[in-house]
């Protein structure tokens, strides 16, 4: 009992001085100068989702977004509030790149479809499938128990289950390929009430009376934890929670009437929003991933000890963490086996990147790091790919390197031609060289290539073949995972691809075929 005591009125006090208006000001004097968000700050090459966008806090943000001309999509369940929101964040910040996606957060089959049409809408522009930011915002907090048409209590499937949860890992795939992007879950200062409870608790299936404070609290501190956790597993990607603050919105004049004056002086809702705002353009190493952010700082997510330590009330053990994920992965139907992860593969050939590559940068060694192999590279090791451009005759010769696992000392090449197809030069015609070079042209489409390139990715039109390769012959985790998501994304059949082996012992050799030569 003094557990909960504690904790109820130690966030209360602290709430008095850090969540309100005033604690906002306060907190805004800290800020680095001249501020991230009133500069020149140009987002028009990354893409958002925010869910509950259409008024509040979600609106503030989306509305944030549009105005730096992000690419912004505001999933929401009403479809008038939605399309008057929208309207109203176009017409003021003159950005057409602002959308809608309907959708009942709190149903699985809504968010799976959702999140499919955002696929297909990003795969049908000129342009690769990214996603910067997701900001899970949307949630309510009802008096009485209600129940979604999936028979899951609203407020648990709204905030946690599939509003956070399984959106959060239909996204995760695209969130890997993007650079320093980020998953932000908007949490709340109730979670510092309790620490995650019982499965039956939770879920507010249990025999206790039903208290929407506390499912909300619950939900709210499952977010906490679910950050924590993903923060670990996919190190590529930010994970956050935060806190917008005692916020005058229409969701807390709803839920608390006239008891909100005990909350007062409530901020306005871009007070309560900017914090979030900052988390989804911030620099990526100024972010720290698993944290819980208030005001654009990292705050403690317990206080339940005496004179505002962090005690252990409100503390789950790591056992009853792992337990959380694994239901809540049952419960959304989850499978998040590799070849299962819910991306759309797109309709039709395989095609080269748009974007032009500097052909003289592109050029050199590069590592097969896995493919989807042909009948001359299945089982070998250390595989390699040189190139070099032959000004006179121009062409690329290519040199296909490659060992036995047997005798991984000895090399065997294969020479090869490509002639340039497109002006991107992104496709290429590769003549493979049997004595002499015979006269067919294989496609070969260069799908990918890190803006550094660091790393390739290579594809032929029906997706049969795929080639991932590095400029050097290990790549980190993080790298290899995403590298996979972006060949997973292209369509590819990732039951099929292999890891290559590159077990080097000694300095690697250069081609000895005597072409390419350089």
């Amino acid at each position: 009992m003094f557990g909960q005591f504690a904790a109820t009125s130690q966030f209360f006090l602290y709430g008095r001085r850090h969540c309100t208006q005033t604690g906002w000001e306060k907190h805004t004097k800290s800020y680095q100068q001249p501020d991230l968000l009133e500069g020149p700050l140009d987002l028009s090459e990354r893409v958002f989702i925010v869910t509950g966008a259409n008024s509040g806090v979600g609106k503030e943000v989306a509305r944030f977004l549009a105005k730096k001309n992000g690419c912004v999509y505001m999933m929401c369940r009403s479809k008038e509030r939605a399309e008057a929101a929208r309207k109203e964040i176009a017409d003021e910040t003159g950005n057409s790149k602002v959308h809608v996606l309907l959708a009942d957060i709190g149903l699985e089959s809504e968010v799976r479809r959702c999140w499919e049409e955002f696929i297909a809408h990003r795969q049908s522009l000129d342009s690769p499938v990214r996603l910067d930011a997701l900001v899970c915002n949307a949630g309510v907090l009802l008096n009485e128990r209600t129940v979604t048409s999936d028979d899951i209590e609203v407020t648990f499937a709204t905030h946690l289950l599939m509003g956070t949860y399984l959106l959060g890992c239909l996204a995760m795939p695209i969130l890997k390929c993007t650079p320093e992007a980020r998953l932000i879950a908007v949490s709340s200062g109730g979670m510092y009430n309790t620490p995650w409870p019982d499965w039956p608790a939770a879920t507010s299936t249990g025999e206790a009376a039903y208290s929407g404070n506390l499912a909300y609290a619950y939900a709210k501190r499952g977010q906490v934890l679910l950050m924590e956790q993903w923060a670990v597993e996919h190190p590529q990607v930010k994970c956050v929670s935060c806190h917008p603050g005692w916020t005058d919105t229409p969701a807390v004049e709803e839920a608390y009437g006239s008891q909100k004056k005990f909350l007062e002086p409530l901020r306005t809702p871009w007070q309560g929003s900017e914090g979030i705002a900052w988390l989804c353009v911030a620099p990526g190493a100024e972010l720290e991933s698993g944290a819980f952010y208030l005001d654009r700082n990292p705050e403690t997510k317990h206080m339940a000890g005496p004179f505002f330590t962090e005690g252990s009330f409100t503390k789950n053990s790591p056992a009853e963490v792992d337990d959380m994920i694994r239901q809540l992965g049952e419960a959304a139907h989850e499978v998040l086996a590799a070849d299962a992860l819910c991306v759309r593969p797109p309709q039709g050939l395989l095609e080269a990147m748009a974007e032009p590559l500097e052909l003289k940068q592109f050029m050199g060694r590069w590592y097969v790091i896995a493919n989807i192999p042909t009948f001359a590279d299945k089982g070998t090791v250390n595989n390699t790919e040189d190139y070099v451009w032959n000004d006179a005759k121009e062409h690329v010769a290519v040199s296909f390197g490659y060992s036995k696992p047997s005798n991984p000392k000895k090399r065997s090449e294969v020479l090869q031609r490509a002639t340039i197809v497109n002006d991107a030069k992104t496709q290429w015609s590769i003549s493979p060289k049997i004595g002499v070079y015979l006269p067919i042209g294989i496609p070969y489409l260069i799908t990918h290539c890190a803006q550094d390139y660091s790393t390739a990715i290579i594809g032929v039109p029906d997706r049969k073949y795929l080639w991932i390769m590095a400029r050097s012959p290990q790549v980190d985790d993080a790298t290899y995972d995403s590298l996979l998501a972006k060949a997973r994304t292209m369509g590819f059949d990732m039951k099929q691809v292999v890891k290559v082996p590159q077990i080097w012992d000694e300095e690697v050799p250069e081609p000895t075929g005597g072409y390419p030569q350089k």
